[in-house]
């Protein structure tokens, strides 16, 4: 388990891992968002954090990762939270696999529990890694295909408009 917290004040000088936000930085959320912060279980989120206990379900990780996109996502309507997690991690991660040929890390952390009060709801947060930002930008599908395949995938399980993202990069690696 990990808890992940999104920072709406000042960063912390002390946090285990941390994002700050890279180009469109925080996108589909009202309030800005200072980075996302990776803790430990059990530790306290800083001050003016949303912060949320997960499991963490690594898909692959290659290495190389310099830009990170975290996705907040929500379960569509109709779906349990199991037949949600279910999905995403047997159906959609193999799709992914194949149609992402630049995503170098995936990550997809299932939300167990808010840890602060007064969070948006989401039922997972997905990091996905990659080498630049042209990979994001211009190299994220391996064909027009591909990219119907996921889209399609996407829209019979997660609710897109609810959900929110955020394109970071790392500024402080995990510690050991």
């Amino acid at each position: 388990m990990k808890v992940i917290a999104v920072l709406l004040g000042p960063v912390p000088p002390d946090v285990d891992e941390l994002y700050l936000p890279v180009g469109e930085g925080a996108t589909g959320r009202p309030e800005h968002v200072a980075g996302v912060a990776m803790l430990r279980d059990g530790e306290p989120p800083p001050p003016d954090a949303q912060a949320y206990r997960v499991e963490e379900r690594r898909q692959w990780d290659r290495g190389g990762e310099t830009i990170v996109r975290i996705a907040f996502v929500r379960r569509t309507p109709g779906l349990s939270r199991e037949e949600f997690a279910d999905h995403w991690t047997n159906v959609h991660a193999p799709l992914a696999r194949k149609h992402h040929p630049t995503l170098v890390r995936y990550v997809q952390n299932i939300v167990i529990e808010p840890v602060t009060p007064d969070v948006p709801e989401v039922d997972g947060v997905a990091e996905l890694g990659f080498r630049s930002l042209k990979d994001v930008h211009q190299r994220m599908y391996d064909s027009p295909a591909g990219a119907e395949i996921i889209r399609r995938d996407i829209q019979r399980f997660l609710d897109v408009p609810a959900g929110w993202r955020m394109l970071a990069q790392r500024a402080r690696p995990p510690r050991p």
